[in-house]
């Protein structure tokens, strides 16, 4: 097994940080604290950051146009104009459902969005799965209870779930025509004790490469036969998402949390909350941006 080390790249205290996403046109990753509700831009080649609050707890985020950004917040997926902050509200999601925040999601080949929600206590079986086109808003699967990393094989023919209490990686034969899902099975066992399986991206290869909370790493698994084929240490113990980009799209940008741990292993891991990238000498994925149905 392959065995690499990440880099720290901004030392931080995000106490729930995640959304990875590298944003091709303004090449700089972006990330989220769910918890201090905050947007967050790192620049890798400078190592520096930019932060902006926001008025409710993001999930996710997404590249949507020229200086346009897509959020998933807590009850709403938004719109937001970067330059003037300007707000528009595209779908309200759950918003009667109180304790329902929305958690992870990815936007597909086509342009649509797919996002997750998630009781915030974490209880069983309360959150759903969601795909949405800029028009309409369905749910693709009920009952999830930690929906988490999203992400496609390199022909788009097959979609790759982790709910992450199943403590599995499902795959769904997916048709880009219409977004529709089925023939679900589960490709990987999370079966390392302790670690739950969190944020997902892909590589050019078709291998899945997963943020583990409470394992301090990303592994990277071979979906075709289950196999943990990589590694890369993190250190931080609750290690949350992950995202292909920078140069050549072979770097893998990694967001931590604090959430969660105690003083006592807060010590022992000060760098709990930062941000990393690995060099991994693979090249990813392209991540999609979010694209109305109009657009299509």
């Amino acid at each position: 097994m392959n065995i690499i080390k990440a880099e720290l790249v901004y030392k931080h205290q995000l106490q729930l940080g995640e959304g990875a996403y590298w944003h091709a046109d303004w090449k700089k990753f972006l990330y989220v604290d769910i918890n201090e509700k905050r947007l967050g831009i790192l620049d890798p080649v400078n190592k520096t950051i930019s932060e902006h609050l926001l008025t409710k707890k993001p999930g996710a985020v997404f590249a949507a146009g020229e200086n346009k950004l897509l959020i998933a917040l807590e009850d709403a997926i938004v719109l937001v104009d970067f330059p003037s902050g300007k707000t528009e509200v595209l779908a309200d999601i759950e918003k009667d459902i109180l304790q329902n925040r929305c958690n992870d999601g990815a936007c597909d080949i086509a342009g649509r969005l797919w996002i997750g929600t998630m009781n915030v206590f974490a209880k069983a079986n309360e959150g759903s799965l969601y795909c949405f086109d800029g028009k309409e808003l369905v749910k693709m699967i009920n009952g999830t209870t930690v929906s988490n990393g999203i992400c496609w094989s390199p022909d788009n023919k097959v979609m790759y779930y982790i709910d992450s209490f199943e403590y599995n990686i499902r795959a769904f034969d997916y048709d880009v025509d219409t977004g529709n899902i089925s023939n679900v099975r589960v490709v990987v066992s999370i079966n390392e004790k302790g670690l739950t399986a969190d944020g997902m991206c892909a590589d050019e290869e078709g291998n899945l490469w997963v943020a583990m909370w409470g394992g301090g790493c990303v592994n990277c698994y071979n979906p075709g036969n289950g196999d943990l084929i990589s590694k890369i240490i993190v250190s931080a113990p609750h290690v949350t998402n992950c995202s292909f980009g920078g140069e050549n799209n072979q770097q893998l940008f990694i967001t931590t949390a604090r959430e969660g741990l105690s003083e006592k292993e807060l010590d022992k891991y000060p760098l709990s909350g930062s941000l990393f990238i690995a060099e991994t000498g693979k090249r990813g994925l392209p991540l999609y941006a979010f694209r109305q149905k109009m657009n299509f």
